[in-house]
Order: C-alpha cells, then structure tokens, then sequence
C-alpha cells in the first residue's frame, strides 16, 4: 500500500510539475521547489481527495472518541479517509457537576482533545474502576495555558462490587463494564483521540483544513529556509506561549540566535493531525505532528504540538511545546 501511494504521488508530481525540472537543469535547488510544491493548491488537493474532514484532518488512520457531555453519549469512530461510526454507548456516567473543568476537585469533566496514555488492567487496577481504564494527559498543554488545574480524568468502569452504579463521577468518563470491555475491542488506544464536547462537535470543512495545510507548510518552509520574519509572522505577538514559559518576545530572540546558526536544516512531518478544538471560539484548531529535525550538530525526532486560531484565511500560533 505504502509503494503504492509512493508512485501515485510521485506520478502526480512529475505530471503536475514538469516546470521543475526545467528549473533544476537551470542550476535550481530540487530541494527547495519541492518544498514550495508542498504548499501548492495541487498538492493540497491531493491530500483531500476523497477524504471526510467533519472532525478534522488526519493522514493515518485513527479512532476517533467523541464523549457529548449534555446528551451523555460516547461515539467511537474508525478513521481512514472516511469516516465509519463503530458504536455508539448511551449508558455512561460523567462528572457529578456540569461545565468544562477548571480546578482541582470541582466534580467537573474538561473539555478538549486528548490522548489516552496508556492502558491498565485488572493486575495493577483496583476494583473499584472496573476491569480496565485509559488514563488521559488531562490538563494538556492548551488547559495548561488557560491555567486549569486537576488531574486524574481517565475513561473508566464499574466497580466491580456494585457493577449497577448509579451515582456519578469526580470528573471521569465511565462505562459498564461490559461496555468498556466493548470499547477495549473497537479501539487501538494508541491511535486514538479522545475529544469532549457538550452537544455537538465543532465541525470544519475542506475549505478551513486546506487553509490550515497551506499555512503550516508555509511555515515549514518559512522555518527550513531561514526566512525569520516569515515565519515569526505565523505567530500571535500578543498572546504567544512557548511551553506555557516564554512569550513571543523572548521566543522571537531565540529564534532569531537559531535561525543564524542553524543554516541548513531538515525538517519532515509525519502523522500530520488537524483537529477542531471543543471551545467558544469555533476558529481555534489543535495541530500535531511527528517531527524529524536535523541540522550538523542536532538530532530530534518527537511530537510537536501547534494551538492556533484560523483569522482571514490566516493561522495564528499562540501556543507551541
């Protein structure tokens, strides 16, 4: 499948481009037209073809949990260009109190997006969550940033000593436990997605998400080629964090140290995930992506996270791992 997708976009390139190669015979830089092809309208349309971005933008395949806090239901979705609904679990228990959670011990379940950690199970679970849970990163980098606190929200059963439980949680999401065991079997925990919301998911569209992958290769490219106002120019001067530590001012400085002695660069994305953010402003999108960087004297290969919001068909990154 992979070498047949390696011919099919190579054979679209070589089509599509034939000017680069005129301009490569001329003494131009094969890399560098590459990497502007990246954000072209053709390669973009390549990326979207036949694939359903209602929940965002995903380039692997991914199990996509939706927990709808008001109607009390959890969906779970399986992801490959299309998307298929799995199931659907209607008998769930959430946190005692209603709102998005902000502090430590407010009996509250966040919203947002997050990831399941890891898996536990009956050997180093106690009985009271039931034969199996999925730890969250509950608060993630983007409640961080809005200075949530707590910790501990995980998806989780019954106890096993009162599997007909009534009563609701301290800001967990819980199933029955023959249901979790379901949901267990539908997923691969660490290919999923979790996002929370109220009623309804804030849905995108192939015009917002092509938007948003011009932008972040634009970046990219910004970022490779040194171009420092370019790429500074993708970033909320105002409301920037680096980490939740340092501001734009201090991270452009940085950057500009970096940018002077780091002239060649490789930098390649992989698993590229484009999501809307369950929030009040409908235009903020999480962007993660595995990244590869290398320059003579660095080596980094891990997950790089963008929060951003889309404003006139532009991004702005105000927060960055």
């Amino acid at each position: 499948m992979r070498v047949l997708w390696f011919i099919l976009i190579i054979t679209s390139f070589l089509n599509a481009n034939i000017e680069i190669f005129d301009k490569f015979r001329k003494g131009k830089s094969w890399q560098n037209e590459v990497d502007k092809f990246l954000f072209s309208d053709k390669y973009i349309s390549f990326l979207l073809n036949n694939k359903d971005v209602k929940f965002g933008y995903y380039d692997n395949p991914t199990n996509i949990i939706i927990c709808y806090k008001n109607k009390r239901v959890v969906d779970v979705y399986d992801f490959n260009n299309k998307l298929q609904l799995k199931h659907q679990f209607t008998n769930i228990l959430l946190g005692k109190n209603s709102g998005d959670k902000w502090i430590e011990g407010d009996g509250k379940t966040p919203l947002g997006v997050y990831k399941l950690k890891y898996k536990l199970n009956d050997g180093n679970l106690d009985d009271f969550y039931g034969p199996l849970a999925y730890p969250t990163n509950y608060p993630n980098l983007y409640d961080n940033y809005l200075g949530k606190s707590g910790h501990g929200i995980w998806i989780h059963g019954f106890p096993k000593d009162n599997p007909n439980r009534k009563f609701d949680t301290k800001g967990c999401i819980a199933l029955p436990n023959h249901e979790l065991v379901k949901l267990s079997k539908l997923i691969d925990y660490k290919n999923s997605i979790l996002i929370i919301d109220t009623n309804h998911l804030p849905q995108t569209n192939k015009q917002k998400i092509s938007i948003i992958l011009k932008e972040i290769f634009k970046w990219r490219y910004a970022w490779k080629y040194n171009d420092l106002k370019t790429y500074l120019s993708f970033y909320d001067d105002k409301n920037f964090k680096k980490n939740n530590k340092y501001n734009f001012q201090t991270f452009a400085k940085m950057k500009k140290f970096i940018f002077k002695h780091q002239k060649n660069k490789q930098i390649k994305f992989k698993n590229l995930k484009i999501i809307p953010y369950p929030s009040k402003d409908k235009n903020i999108y999480k962007v993660s992506f595995y990244e590869i960087f290398k320059t003579k004297h660095k080596h980094f290969e891990g997950d790089k996270i963008l929060y951003l919001k889309l404003i006139n068909n532009k991004i702005s990154i105000f927060l960055e791992n």
